[in-house]
């Protein structure tokens, strides 16, 4: 089993090659590394890549950041899935949902797991071989309700829902770029003397972890310390270089 660290390399070179398939001038043949996390012996140089995620601030979602509101509902439907099939007899089910939006208010995913199960086991009977419900139907939380009968009972599926506005997408981006600048010394010490360094942001493909690359970012101009700065968003399969205040 990988090691949290080495499936974050994973995801990193992931992200590095998709960058690079996108268009962004990296070279092939990277050297895994940290800080920075990838090495190139380029002709002529050696360069050195650190990656770092932009993901939608908690400003976006009612003051809960997306991507933990929904490793929290991850949670409730693997336990909402554990407690209906405790029933030995229990039909086998797919069950996917959407949350109704918490607008920034906790709940308990105790309670939204149990609801949830009950309902589920409650409904089987009417999947021929599905059926659905609205937030009219359903239990207090969750929006819709898919239930698919005599599916393998593989893992229960929630989507999530959510946008993003320009206003929500610069701060972020120059959050991460500041935050990765305070490092540049550390990165470049462990670089021959000549190197370039470049710094790559990526956003994910999955609501949650997406930030599109806004109209106009071309006249933006961040301080960095960076040789370059790139912007990679994988949903749309673009990116950008951030300019350079001089």
């Amino acid at each position: 089993m990988l090691s949290r660290a080495d499936k974050q390399k994973e995801i990193e070179r992931w992200y590095l090659t998709a960058a690079r398939n996108a268009g962004v001038p990296i070279p092939l043949e990277e050297i895994s590394d940290e800080e920075p996390d990838f090495r190139f012996q380029r002709t002529g140089s050696a360069l050195g890549i650190e990656l770092t995620e932009v993901l939608r601030p908690a400003s976006s979602n009612h003051g809960i950041r997306p991507v933990e509101e929904d490793s929290f509902h991850q949670e409730i439907m693997e336990m909402a899935q554990k407690q209906y099939y405790t029933d030995a007899n229990a039909t086998p089910v797919h069950v996917s949902v959407y949350f109704t939006n918490a607008r920034g208010n906790k709940s308990s995913k105790f309670d939204l797991a149990r609801a949830l199960s009950e309902f589920v086991r409650s409904s089987v009977d009417r999947a021929n071989p599905f059926v659905s419900f609205t937030y009219r139907d359903t239990p207090d939380g969750f929006d819709s309700v898919v239930i698919t009968a005599g599916s393998a009972p593989g893992g229960w599926w929630n989507g999530e829902v959510g946008g993003v506005t320009v206003g929500d997408i610069r701060p972020q981006v120059e959050i991460q770029i500041a935050a990765k600048d305070k490092r540049v010394d550390r990165y470049r010490s462990n670089l021959p003397r000549d190197a370039e360094l470049w710094l790559l942001l990526y956003s994910g493909v999955t609501v949650t972890r997406s930030m599109p690359i806004p109209h106009g970012i071309e006249t933006w101009v961040v301080p960095f310390q960076f040789d370059r700065v790139f912007w990679f968003a994988s949903l749309d399969f673009e990116f950008v270089e951030i300019q350079k205040e001089t």
